[in-house]
């Protein structure tokens, strides 16, 4: 902290806590946490997996999955941002205690990946956008590539102040892309009735399940990531907020209304269909605003988690270069693979979260509230039998080689927390993990 009258330091200027709690005196409501964790959800990334789904599904199906997956998040990231509130510390540090201190950086370097992904797709969607809508207005032929590097530039920007840039960022984007989602569903329902689009027939090629787990994983990693937010909330109310309020009501909202406007046009392309509808500067603003603040989002958790596992770097410069990685994953083409990419992270990535509130709630609570908490040994075998067996089982459901709950992300999650659990009460005290120590 600086005396009154003096400027911050640059070291105090970039503060965000990477690796040690978060002070007792500083925090918010769940609220303005609940208004970050929006900004990501009212994004372009839920328009183009709202548009897809509806179509392969229609809208009945679509909606049911929308529900259904955004309440597994809600409750998936109300249980993990607890521990955050509990703990104050950033979810890449609580994973130390399940997985170890060695072994969870292959976690986190897997999560920093999966960041990078994001930071990549939401780039190239702004890109494509952002050039297609400029075109229109504009008459002229720039390149997306353009955009895509203007974008990835500002958007590390964005996100070098950590969660500081996010509050204030989100406080300005929110009502502003609520307000054209509403504008966007009015016109739609203007144009079409209810009935005519429920009649609309499926394309197919998607089981309510796999939607279910598409969804789930559009967002796992933010559920999983909670903490990193929820460590500045203060009680179990917060937590909850934060995490239903996005996942469950603002992630379905955009889902719904993105649905019902690729269903009554007959287009796969969103942009396409608000640009007919006279929307294109709404278009421009929901684009740049969205994937902004995103992406900083993104660039936030990608700096928590390679602090973790490079703790000399400070997270300002991750951020720098994770920018410049995502970019270039941009460019290189991942949004491509847009579905499958979502579908992976929900299978990889829920087992994470429930082995780490296992741990938290049913293992080792007493550890936890003691001076220098649990024992955190270098590799926690248990916990990464559970994480593989969780991603298998999930994996040969939805081949069909076995039937569970016959949505993917349900059964990795499930089967992890069944086994590590299991382990943990047969073989206490990480018995089966290499050289605990604190």
């Amino acid at each position: 902290m600086t005396r009154s009258g003096e400027s911050p330091s640059s070291t105090e200027l970039f503060e965000d806590y990477p690796t040690r709690p978060v002070p007792a005196d500083v925090g918010v409501s769940g609220w303005r946490i609940a208004l970050i964790n929006s900004a990501l959800a009212l994004s372009l990334s839920g328009l183009v997996a709202g548009v897809q789904l509806g179509a392969a599904l229609g809208l009945a199906d679509a909606t049911v999955a929308f529900v259904a997956g955004g309440l597994l998040l809600s409750i998936v990231g109300a249980v993990t941002g607890y521990v955050g509130v509990r703990l104050r510390l950033t979810s890449y540090m609580i994973i130390r205690y399940a997985f170890g201190s060695q072994g969870s950086k292959l976690v986190n370097l897997c999560l920093a990946l999966s960041l990078f992904g994001w930071f990549g797709v939401n780039s190239s969607l702004f890109g494509k956008a952002s050039a297609q809508i400029w075109n229109s207005l504009s008459g002229g032929s720039s390149a997306e590539w353009v955009f895509v590097v203007g974008g990835g530039v500002l958007m590390t920007a964005g996100a070098i102040f950590g969660f500081k840039s996010l509050s204030l960022l989100s406080a300005f984007v929110v009502p502003l892309q609520f307000l054209i989602l509403v504008v966007l569903a009015a016109r739609t329902m203007s144009a079409v009735s209810l009935g005519e689009l429920l009649g609309v027939p499926p394309q197919g090629g998607v089981t309510i399940g796999e939607a279910i787990s598409a969804v789930v994983g559009g967002w796992i990693v933010g559920a999983v990531a909670a903490p990193d937010l929820t460590r500045y909330g203060r009680t179990w109310v917060d937590a909850t907020t934060a995490a239903s309020i996005p996942f469950l009501f603002a992630s379905t909202f955009i889902y719904v209304v993105a649905a019902m406007a690729g269903l009554w046009s007959g287009e796969d392309d969103i942009l396409a269909v608000m640009l007919a509808m006279g929307l294109g500067l709404a278009a421009f603003a929901l684009v740049g605003f969205s994937s902004w603040v995103t992406n900083a989002a993104n660039l936030y958790g990608c700096s928590l988690s390679l602090t973790a596992i490079f703790p000399g770097l400070r997270d300002w410069q991750v951020v720098v270069v994770s920018g410049a990685a995502g970019t270039v994953l941009a460019l290189l083409g991942i949004l491509d693979r847009f579905i499958d990419f979502v579908f992976s992270l929900g299978v990889i990535f829920t087992p994470v979260a429930g082995i780490y509130t296992v741990d938290f709630f049913l293992l080792r609570r007493a550890d936890y509230g003691r001076e220098g908490g649990p024992k955190i040994p270098e590799i926690s075998y248990a916990a990464f039998a559970a994480w593989i067996l969780g991603v298998v089982v999930a994996v040969a459901a939805n081949a069909g080689l076995i039937t569970l709950s016959s949505v993917p992300t349900v059964d990795a999650l499930l089967t992890a927390v069944v086994i590590y659990w299991g382990i943990g009460k047969l073989i206490p005290d990480q018995a089966i993990s290499a050289d605990a120590g604190h």
